[in-house]
């Protein structure tokens, strides 16, 4: 089966996610530190905003808008080299890290930004690790609660929420409370999600064409995903 296509564009915002080789759960506070620090190195060194990430003990997911085209590949290939690198010289591992490339989604930002942050905050609380995205340490949560900008980037949709960061955070809980009522939509495998006029453009721009092997998905307030048709069928551990 042909290597999925690489999707992105300059300014695009993604989901991405990359995942440890055989699904083991290899990372620790150690290894987080290490990846969110490396993270911010990739954020100094590549025009990337980085909006919202979370580290989980054998995946990461990341939220950020790319500067250019060929950004999003070279980012996510220093990332995830300069981590591999270090994981294994910090452990003593040998062999490969991640369980083949990452995955990415361009998201569509006036129909699901806030939404695609909340889902990000919440891979902690529905693996059961937290009660709260604000119990767990190796997410943006925190920094979104402060408004922290050594730390992420703050897009003008989560500005626009209120007139100072607290009244911002309160409105982006609600945004989070209505997100986790709603039921469980993996981005792991979507090329698109957003409004169908948006996922309708993304397919023309790239040339791919609903049928055979893309297929598209409604999830809810009219918002629809896109992506490979095999395999849409997912485990719910995939988020």
């Amino acid at each position: 089966m042909p290597r999925p296509p690489r999707l992105t564009y300059a300014h695009a915002v993604h989901h991405v996610t990359l995942r440890c080789n055989n699904r083991e759960f290899l990372f620790s506070e150690p290894t987080f530190e290490l990846f969110r620090n490396i993270l911010q190195q990739a954020r100094a060194r590549f025009p990337i905003l980085i909006y919202n990430y979370c580290l989980m003990t054998n995946h990461a997911h990341l939220f950020y808008e790319v500067g250019a085209d060929d950004t999003l590949s070279k980012a996510m290939h220093w990332i995830a080299a300069t981590f591999s690198r270090s994981f294994n010289r910090a452990t003593g591992r040998v062999g490969h890290l991640w369980g083949g490339r990452f995955r990415s989604a361009i998201i569509e930002e006036d129909s699901y930004f806030l939404r695609c942050m909340a889902y990000v905050d919440l891979n902690p609380v529905r693996a059961g690790l937290v009660a709260s995205p604000a119990e767990y340490r190796w997410c943006g949560h925190k920094a979104l609660q402060t408004q922290d900008t050594r730390e992420l980037d703050f897009h003008p949709l989560y500005l626009d929420l209120g007139p100072n960061a607290q009244a911002r955070y309160d409105a982006y809980m609600d945004v989070l409370a209505q997100e986790a009522a709603r039921p469980r939509h993996s981005l792991t495998r979507d090329y698109f999600i957003g409004t169908p006029e948006f996922v309708k453009r993304m397919l023309a721009r790239f040339g791919l064409n609903e049928g055979r092997f893309i297929g598209r998905e409604s999830l809810d307030d009219g918002v629809v995903c896109a992506g490979p048709r095999i395999g849409r069928i997912r485990r719910r551990d995939e988020a």
